[in-house]
């Protein structure tokens, strides 16, 4: 009996022994990979070889690589987590960097790195692609490059890692830039309190986004730029003013921002006199718009004569727009705008037809009887 019990008392304890390894072996695996995401041994091991490019005399020894961009966008991805980001599904990051950025990887603007990123080149330098290439992870301020990570559905410049990275013994700790967490939490989980930030923080980002980009979804970020970009900004270069009315996308799409007007009718004697100043400039061909074949400057042109026209009786401008547009037109011109119009069938905007055959009677109004 003595014996049996010794016996029982040792398989119990086996038995015990045994779970508790198996429940070792179950969890340790999902440990390790946390603990070997991203290790202190690696971290420091390109730590030190982007060392070498910051003395004259060592920076051919090293040359930055997707390996630099892979644990810099795996890093900010994990301190992105840390602030509350919530990574898009890859569907939704998919149709988000589409809609704004409209990436189109035939276009020399814009690159590809294997299956994990797409680039946006924001300055194109020479426009050559060996260029392009060759300066891919060069500094933001000289590049404008913005890397689009498919893995972590998240976009960031590339960084140098010392500049997001502080080495403590065997750990490191991680302090990514406050515009990148901002950018990324704005566009991608539509946050409206980083979109604030960035207003004050990062003007010059929002800006390329409403004007290089053309996104003019978000009302209150298009608001935001078109009350700080206003004509008194770009009196000498009102080719730049005219941007948030269109976009010219990289694959020779034309689109007019119905949007822009939507908010301009809001306040129709400031924007007409605005609008009104452009078109002049247009027409005396101190505008060029040499970036839009004919077609495309017929459109804009027609949008521009539209909204003014649509609010003389409110802005008292009665014969500013398509009267005095048409009537001190080139005579060749004349025809060609009123054959475009024709052809595009006044691209659907309501009254303009009329709009535009009384205008070419009434002129800039000069000599009628009132």
């Amino acid at each position: 009996m003595r014996n049996f019990l010794i016996l029982l008392i040792f398989i119990l304890i086996s038995c015990s022994g045994k779970n508790k390894k198996e429940q070792e072996e179950v969890i340790k695996p999902t440990n390790t990979v946390i603990q070997q995401d991203i290790s202190t041994n690696q971290v420091k091991d390109i730590l030190d070889k982007q060392a070498y490019l910051e003395n004259d005399e060592t920076e051919d020894k090293y040359t930055l690589s997707k390996i630099d961009l892979d644990i810099v966008s795996d890093l900010i991805s994990k301190g992105l987590k840390n602030k509350g980001y919530k990574e898009p599904s890859s569907e939704n990051f998919s149709k988000k960097t589409n809609s704004i950025f409209r990436l189109d990887i035939k276009c020399i603007q814009h690159g590809k790195i294997d299956t994990r990123y797409l680039v946006y080149h924001g300055n194109l330098l020479d426009a050559s692609q060996s260029t392009l290439e060759d300066n891919l992870f060069e500094s933001y301020a000289e590049t404008g490059n913005i890397f689009f990570d498919q893995k972590n559905k998240l976009l960031t410049p590339f960084v140098l890692l010392k500049n997001i990275v502080t080495i403590k013994g065997q750990n490191y700790s991680t302090h990514i830039p406050e515009n990148i967490i901002a950018r990324n939490k704005y566009l991608f989980n539509d946050s409206k309190a980083d979109l604030a930030w960035l207003k004050f923080n990062d003007k010059a980002f929002l800006e390329i986004l409403v004007r290089d980009f053309g996104y003019v979804r978000d009302k209150d970020l298009l608001e935001w730029y078109i009350k700080g970009n206003g004509i008194e900004k770009y009196r000498n270069d009102k080719e730049t003013y005219l941007k948030v009315f269109y976009a010219k996308n990289c694959d020779k799409s034309f689109v007019v921002h119905s949007e822009t007007f939507s908010f301009m009718d809001s306040d129709s004697e400031k924007y007409s006199k605005e609008i009104l100043s452009v078109l002049e400039d247009i027409r005396t061909d101190r505008i060029k718009l040499e970036n839009l074949d004919f077609h495309e400057k017929s459109k804009l042109i027609a949008y521009l004569l539209y909204f003014g026209e649509k609010h003389k009786e409110k802005t008292g401008l009665t014969f500013s727009f398509m009267g005095t547009f048409y009537e001190h037109s080139q005579e060749d011109l004349q025809k060609k705008y009123d054959d475009e119009f024709k052809k595009q069938k006044y691209y659907g905007l309501p009254s303009f037809e009329k709009y535009w055959n009384d205008a070419k009677i009434e002129g800039d109004g000069i000599g009628l009887d009132m």
